[in-house]
This record gives structure tokens, sequence and C-alpha cells, in this order.
């Protein structure tokens, strides 16, 4: 590709990547007390959701490991 179209994808995406997170962020700071409320009421959900999976990968690694020996 030839590095003046590189150049100009490369800023526009940058651009709007900014613009994005920009607008984000300022809604979120609009609303943070709603944001939190609801990140804390379902945050054991989130931990146990994201435990399990590495929890059957560690299982699962430990088997294997035992099986090869």
């Amino acid at each position: 590709m030839p590095w003046r179209r590189f150049l100009v994808f490369n800023a526009l995406g940058a651009a709007l990547w900014v613009g994005l997170w920009t607008t984000l962020a300022y809604v979120a700071g609009t609303h943070i007390t709603a944001i939190y409320d609801e990140i804390t009421r379902y945050q054991l959900y989130a931990l146990l959701a994201l435990g399990a999976p590495v929890a059957a990968l560690a299982l699962r690694h430990l088997l294997r490991r035992r099986h090869q020996d």
C-alpha cells in the first residue's frame, strides 16, 4: 500500500477512535453514579463468569499434563 494512502486512512482511523472514546467518556461522566451502581450490582456475576472459564482451562491443563506423564 502506498504510504500516502496509508497515512490518510491511519489519520482517519485515529480521529474516529479518539472521537468515539471522547464521546463515550463524556456520556459516562455525566452518568457516573448510575454506571457505578450497575457495576457494583453485577460485580460478583462478572467475576464468576470470568473465573469459570479460567478455572476450566487450568483444570484442563493439569489433566493433560498428568495424562502425558
